[in-house]
């Protein structure tokens, strides 16, 4: 399987045009101008207030409104879900918030189908402007879910927006929703090649109706793209098309250049995510396009007839400048997501530890615990993968035993990274496990808790992991501290492919050193399926019932990570074996002895003096950490000890 890894020959690649800060100006006449501009977002996954926030948008907009006689907003996908005010709500807020800035199209996003297409056609009908979207079809009956296009009228120009979908959401999404009964997808985004033609019949439908612009409101990507579904291989198999707003690979792109299948150069522009630009695009009277990204958004000035009292500095923002109204709403909203947020998801009669619960100093960034535990359980099992992990660095908190809520989930996840589910090699998942106990017994951020996986670190063995300079992983050039790995009880193929859950700092953003191990070595099968908060919330809640159970008694976890020190295992078979030459010599020496004085010899015999030996230490089952014999009981309330020692407070 193939992916768009980065912007190839495919596209005519001009970046033009470059993220900006906009200064409102202002006809001294006051007379607007005739341009046509229409601003987009894409991918907010639900950052109300974050960046620029949409209380900045909506201020925004009203200052082009001040300035042009025909404004648009528009939406390229991936708004409803990636946070918990989505996801409490199933996206409710969202498009709640969404009406009140006031949005003239939007499409759906892979991550819009993630509540069921029962609750998006809910949202659908909740947002003004609705939905649109060209490629989405029944399979049975051939129909549509959306309308393929939105005509609107600016000025004298109409303006058509095609919709257009990825067909990486049957996968990026719970298939099940696409599903019938028996298993059979009914529902398709065109990932047989008919997206092509869907598209273009669209395209020909809105120029036949009338459209002097047909701009395709895409949520398709430019990178990490299966091949054949970028928006710039799209359009390069259309015509008709003047402009692309995409999204759903998070690109920051003011404008790129591609050409079209007829030869147009056709620009392709997206604004990164969670609101932190506002695009920009600009239709002049002469026809030509222009694209800009927006990253700050500037006081009104008095020349713009913007009443001082409808907008405002925002409380903690930075500096950020608002729409008085839309912040209104968000701080209501807010007001009616804290209450969710103490709601209870479930209970435990056990602590889940990320720290110690006597001393406070961490363990979860050397040792398994509980919560490691429970968390790479709730990546495997909610994303049903072959295996799950979490970095002990990624696990912030304990959670109290009693009742749960959707803050403590919050607590122990407060990142808002993303879930998804990638396909790696077993050799991945060895240097993956490595890397991570390359600092034991000392702390280290990505030390990996497991599900599905179980396996030893030797401390024994001096760790070989060679770092770059900016201290990513490149290689082992030595002997292997992990051992004896095995996958769901079977052991390690190094050779073998299995999928793997994790978070996107890991997956694809390289986080920790593991940009070579992973986020450039690995095929996406799941993208930002739900936030890692989301995440264990759901687990807790459906996957549990409610009822953490016992399986996560043990402070320590379940022993899926044992720990030895093989060089202590030498040291102690090296003292055996001297204790039993000692004995063998002493008992050569007593029958020597003993022959010397039946000849008459009438020398003393020495006295020995005693060796006195240190006590056992006695380790406790219920307090020990490991559940293995001999030296795999001992070492890791030494290795703790050590660690305690040694730890630098972070």
């Amino acid at each position: 399987m193939k992916y768009t890894k980065k912007i190839t020959a495919l596209c005519a690649a001009m970046m033009f045009a470059c993220t900006a800060v906009q200064l409102p100006v202002y006809a001294e006449d006051s007379t607007k101008s005739d341009d046509i501009v229409i601003l987009y977002t894409n991918d907010v996954h639900c950052g109300i207030d974050v960046n620029i926030g949409y209380d900045g948008l909506a201020l925004y907009k009203r200052e082009m409104q001040a300035q042009y006689d025909n404004v648009l907003l528009v939406d390229a996908g991936d708004a409803i879900q990636g946070m918990p005010v989505g996801t409490l709500s199933k996206g409710a807020y969202i498009t709640r918030i969404m009406n009140a800035v006031g949005y003239d199209a939007a499409i759906p996003g892979n991550h819009e189908f993630d509540y069921s297409l029962e609750t998006l056609q809910v949202r659908a009908d909740e947002l003004n402007c609705g939905y649109i979207c060209a490629n989405f079809y029944n399979t049975e009956s051939g129909e549509p879910l959306f309308d393929a296009y939105k005509m609107i009228e600016a000025g004298d120009k109409k303006i058509a927006f095609v919709g257009a979908t990825t067909p990486e959401t049957l996968a990026g999404s719970n298939p099940v929703f696409f599903q019938n009964e028996e298993g059979e997808y009914i529902y398709s985004f065109g990932g047989d090649g008919s997206i092509y033609e869907r598209l273009q019949n669209a395209v020909d439908d809105a120029k036949e109706d009338g459209a002097d612009y047909v701009i395709l409101l895409g949520h398709l990507g430019e990178t990490d793209i299966r091949e054949g579904w970028s928006a710039q291989e799209i359009v390069a198999e259309l015509t008709g098309i003047d402009a692309v707003i995409d999204g759903h690979s998070h690109d920051s792109t003011p404008g790129l250049s591609v050409k079209s299948k007829d030869g147009k150069d056709v620009v392709i522009t997206q604004t990164g995510t969670k609101l932190a630009n506002i695009g920009k695009m600009t239709i002049t009277t002469d026809g030509k396009i222009s694209t800009e990204l927006i990253d700050s958004v500037p006081a009104p000035d008095e020349k713009s007839g913007i009443a001082e009292d409808t907008w405002l500095e925002a409380d903690g923002r930075e500096g950020r400048f608002v729409d008085k109204a839309v912040n209104s709403e968000i701080l209501q909203i807010q007001s009616e997501f804290n209450e969710i947020l103490d709601r209870k998801i479930g209970s435990s009669d056990y602590e889940l530890i990320a720290n110690d619960p006597e001393t406070g100093e961490r363990v979860v960034r050397n040792h398994e615990t509980n919560l490691g535990d429970l968390c790479a359980d709730a990546y495997k099992y909610v994303l049903g993968a072959d295996v799950g992990i979490i970095n002990g660095g990624g696990v912030r908190t304990s959670i109290s035993s009693g009742d749960i809520t959707y803050s403590d989930a919050m607590a122990v996840f407060p990142f808002a990274n993303m879930a998804m589910v990638v396909e790696v090699t077993g050799q991945q998942i060895l240097d993956v496990l490595e890397a991570g106990a390359m600092k034991y017994p000392g702390e280290n951020p990505s030390f990996i808790h497991v599900s599905g996986i179980e396996y030893t670190i030797d401390e024994g063995v001096p760790s070989s992991v060679k770092q770059d300079e900016s201290g990513a992983f490149i290689s082992i050039d030595g002997e292997y501290r992990v051992k004896d790995v095995m996958i769901n009880g079977e052991p390690l193929d190094t050779a073998k492919t299995y999928t793997l859950a994790c978070h996107d700092y890991y997956l694809k953003n390289g986080g920790d050193g593991f940009r070579y191990i992973l986020s450039e070595k690995c095929s996406i099968v799941r993208d930002s399926v739900m936030s890692d908060s989301d995440l264990i919330a759901t687990y807790i809640r459906d996957n549990l019932g409610g009822v953490i159970p016992e399986k996560y008694s043990n402070l320590y976890g379940e022993g899926r990570i044992k720990f030895i020190n093989s060089s202590a295992e030498d040291t102690d078979a090296e003292d055996a074996a001297d204790e039993d030459v000692a004995e063998e010599d002493a008992t050569e020496e007593d029958v020597a002895g003993e022959t010397d004085n039946a000849a008459g010899d009438t020398d003393e015999a020495v006295p020995e003096t005693p060796v006195e030996t240190a006590p056992e230490t006695s380790v406790k089952p219920e307090n020990n950490p490991s559940t293995g014999v001999g030296i795999t009981i001992i070492v890791p309330a030494l290795c703790l000890i050590a660690a305690g020692l040694t730890r630098k407070k972070k």
